[in-house]
């Protein structure tokens, strides 16, 4: 089948728009973006690229962007086009980035990774032959030209010539200033035997950036220029792409991608520091030498700048600051410390000093595990081996690892040594705050120094931030640091192995075994019967297991529920919520590890459950029916009014812990971590947020954690608030539980507070269908119950069993009102007495007594 136009149409997608406007997108030029449209950077939202593209891009509404390092795309189509008699001569035009890009390295097309053969060069434009497809005579049918993407490249005369019409590709058609590929192939049976038209991803080794460091008029030494892109050069340097996107990349004399910040306000001192850093040549096991960091990311015009500044800093594990109103950046390596060593006597005396020793057991890491970007898998993310302390898991007593992947790092020795750094440094736990007199005001946030103290012990720290206070003083917040965190040398390279793994991963589990059921009825002491299954595993010590995953489903369903416990020594775990009674389930399970590695399920097993007596109503129970109406209506009132009254105090809750966050005048700190896992569908997250803030007239701190577990449509969820405030209106402490799984909900609210005034109380709210309580040993007994059989009247079943005898006297009853008491005596109203057989009554409102025969 030849390349016709329709079959294009349907196989790549594109819409009449495309195919009738691709034309004028071409002629708009550079002011208007071409087919990238420019959009502007201010109030952006940042998005998720980190460095691969590897969807093709349909349409003109795309944002202008380029790519730093070297990385996959599938490009942006921009044009396509048949011709020849048969229309088998197929043209398709693929935007890759803005502005000058170095070279095309690497091709798959359906995803079959092909051979490029240089055929011919020019200074604008390379021409490469693909392998493996020819005709039966050996004739190539498939070529690509690479256009480097300089304002004044020329025109591509093999588009203007076979354009149909003839005006949808002209010669002034020149796509200036922007780099694409462009696709030429004839359509031979046995070259394209797939049929349709093919798909394709391209390598692409992107900008090319001005050095510095090679300009013999800044300083440096070379033919480079900032006004001449011509004289500029391919650089994956973190510090060199960090420095061009600071300064801002334009087209025409607009800006494209980038800050535009002046160079008099980078401090080329430290940026030529840091890129040097990068630049220092690593060996791996084999002796091949390679720059310390690089960085391999797709930068797009609308993106946060702090999203992409971020990811240039983590490429090579460093920082930005900033020094007396001008950036400067530090690369992962020793500096030295060139400040006199501090001593205790250098301290400002009756300033405070604020030391600790060591992080909180929440913060402590003793491993690294994650993923980085594979060329060789067509440029997605695979495990490098994770790196671990064991003496830092024996000092801890525990394994406490933490997922860093590195989106932009194509080399899994440079993903394990920024994970080593980061390991190294997380071990290096001191933190402290000084004050120091007047000679410490040529100190900068970066800087090194030393402390030796009689007290603290003999220390580096980094200076974190420093305050210059009116007094001629300096006070700075340090952390504990030391040459050897960027130790590094060839043999600590491990062989890339199993995802995440150290090592060989042949004797690790991938699964439960011993996988069994057992269905059982829960009773409590009324009588209440709920249906429960309890399942068994063998018990598990290997400490990379930290979960087992169970699903279950109704027998013939598909859709499951997902639950998932940590303790996955007991071998057993019991279901009993939200089950239905008398009905057959099916059951899996299998593991979740740290690092993550490759699991097996089990086979679905079925059980039935059992029987269940609702709501746990026992004789001598106080039911619906054995209330009036008015009691039953308010009983529903003060329900509603409890539920409403738990949502406000909740709402309430939140506002409190946004304050934190809006408080500009607050001196506020925070801590935050978080874990997500992710296969298939299935998604399991962890995230705590603390924070701490203190101002002239009020602290506050608060923690946030968060739980969830996610498969499609199914989902549970955990979430914990704990806030604690003191101001002059008055304090207050609250903590709150809120549990959903699925349609189920459950909550506890408790809070304190205390005011001018006589404002003080304290409240506990609990939103849940049923109130069990149980003893030690005991089986849970049923206080009472919320019935929901009628969602818009719910009525609290209260069980009279759990009323001892006696427990309710005349003695006990203190009420405004009495609207009436039946019992052997008669009855007794708020104005009459009478006897059980009417004969004798006592009419208190007329004073008067009746007796009849």
């Amino acid at each position: 089948m030849p390349f016709i136009g329709a079959a294009i149409v349907g196989a790549i997608g594109l819409s009449g728009f495309v195919a009738t406007a691709t034309s004028a997108l071409i002629n708009l030029g550079v002011a208007a973006g071409l087919s990238y449209l420019s959009r502007s950077m201010l109030g952006a939202t940042a998005t998720t690229d980190t460095g691969i593209k590897t969807n093709i891009e349909l349409g003109g509404n795309q944002p202008r962007g380029c790519i730093f390092g070297e990385t996959g795309t599938a490009g942006q189509l921009i044009y396509w086009n048949t011709a020849n008699e048969n229309n088998n001569y197929l043209q398709m035009v693929f935007a890759l980035g803005e502005g000058p890009h170095e070279d095309l390295t690497r091709i798959w097309v359906n995803g079959k990774e092909r051979t490029l053969t240089l055929t011919a060069s020019t200074a604008w434009s390379k021409t490469y032959r693909v392998s493996g497809f020819a005709t039966s005579s050996g004739v190539p049918v498939l070529y690509v030209d690479f256009y480097h993407g300089y304002e004044d490249q020329p025109v591509d005369a093999d588009l203007v010539e076979w354009a149909k019409p003839s005006d949808r590709w002209t010669s002034s058609d020149r796509l200036a200033g922007i780099c694409y590929a462009k696709v030429r192939a004839f359509y031979i049976d046995t070259a394209f035997d797939t049929g349709g038209v093919p798909t394709f991803l391209f390598g692409v080794r992107g900008r090319r950036l001005y050095d510095w460091r090679k300009d013999s008029t800044n300083g440096g030494s070379g033919v480079h220029r900032w006004s001449d892109p011509h004289t500029w050069e391919y650089s994956a340097n973190s510090i060199v792409q960090l420095y061009n996107f600071q300064r801002g990349l334009t087209l025409g004399g607009e800006l494209i991608v980038g800050m535009g910040v002046p160079p008099i306000d980078l401090r080329l001192d430290m940026y030529t520091a840091a890129a040097n850093v990068c630049d220092t040549l690593v060996a791996d096991p084999d002796g091949v030498m390679g720059p310390a960091f690089a960085c391999n990311t797709v930068v797009s015009a609308n993106e946060e700048y702090g999203s992409v500044i971020q990811r240039f800093l983590d490429s090579c594990a460093g920082s930005l600051y900033e020094r007396v109103g001008a950036y400067g950046p530090i690369a992962g390596a020793p500096q030295s410390v060139v400040y006199p060593t501090i001593t205790d006597g250098d301290l400002v005396v009756g300033r405070p000093v604020k030391f600790t020793a060591k992080l909180s057991r929440a913060d402590l890491i003793n491993g690294v595990f994650g993923s980085y970007v594979s060329p060789d898998d067509q440029y997605q993310m695979v495990s490098y081996p994770a790196r671990t302390d064991s003496g830092a898991e024996a000092e801890d007593t525990e394994i406490r690892r933490i997922q860093q992947d590195e989106p932009t790092i194509t080399s899994p020795g440079m993903a394990q040594r920024l994970a080593q750094i980061r390991l190294k440094l997380a071990r290096l736990q001191a933190t402290a705050t000084i004050t120091l007199g007047f000679r410490a005001i040529v100190l900068e946030p970066g800087d090194w120094v030393r402390w030796n103290s009689a007290r603290y012990g003999d220390r580096t720290y980094i200076i974190l931030s420093l305050t210059q206070n009116t007094d001629q003083t300096v006070t700075v917040n340090l952390r504990e640091i030391a040459a050897s965190a960027y130790d590094w040398s060839a043999g600590d390279e491990l062989p890339a192995g199993a995802p995440g793994i150290e090592g060989d991963t042949s004797g690790l589990a991938t699964g439960v075994t011993g996988f069994s059921l057992s269905a059982l009825t829960l009773s409590g002491a009324g009588g209440a019967k709920t249906p429960a299954i309890r399942v068994f595993w063998s018990p598990i010590s290997d400490p990379t297991i930290t979960a087992v995953l169970i699903e279950y489903r109704i027998a013939g369903t598909t859709d499951a529920l997902s639950i998932s416990t940590s303790s996955v020594g007991n071998g057993e775990y019991l279901i009993s919520a939200g089950l239905v009674p008398n009905t057959s389930y099916e059951l899996r399970a299998t593991i979740v590890t740290v690092p993550v590695r490759a699991t097996e399920w089990t086979d679905w097993s079925t059980v039935s459950t059992g029987e269940q007596l609702a709501g746990g109503v026992v004789p001598n129970s106080i039911t619906p029916a054995q209330m009036t109406a008015a009691t039953r209506e308010l009983v529903v009132t003060l329900t509603q009014t409890a539920l409403t009254s738990l949502q406000a105090s909740v709402a309430q809750l939140a506002l409190i812990v946004a304050d934190v966050d809006s408080a500009g005048d607050l001196n506020k700190r925070e801590l935050a971590r978080s874990l997500t896992i992710q296969l298939g569908a299935a998604v399991a997250s962890f995230s705590e947020q603390i924070t701490a803030a203190v101002g002239p007239d009020s602290a506050i701190v608060a923690q946030i954690t968060a739980l969830q577990a996610q498969i499609g449509d199914i989902g549970a969820s955990l979430n914990v608030s704990f806030v604690a405030e003191a101001t002059p209106a008055g304090a207050l402490a609250a903590f709150r539980v809120k549990a959903t799984a699925q349609n189920a909900e459950g909550g506890l609210l408790i809070v304190a507070k205390s005011g001018p005034g006589g404002v003080n109380y304290s409240e506990v709210w609990i939103d849940a269908t049923r109130f069990l309580v149980t003893g030690t040993g005991a089986d849970p007994t049923p206080v009472f119950l919320i019935d929901t059989s009628d969602p818009l009247s719910p009525v609290i079943v209260l069980n009279g069993a759990v009323v001892a005898p006696e427990s309710i006297t005349a003695g006990k009853l203190n009420v405004a009102t009495l609207s009436a008491i039946v019992a052997n005596l008669g009855e007794i109203t708020a104005g009459v007495a009478r006897s059980a057989d009417n004969r004798l009554r006592i009419d208190f409102d007329n004073a008067r007594i009746v007796i009849s025969s």
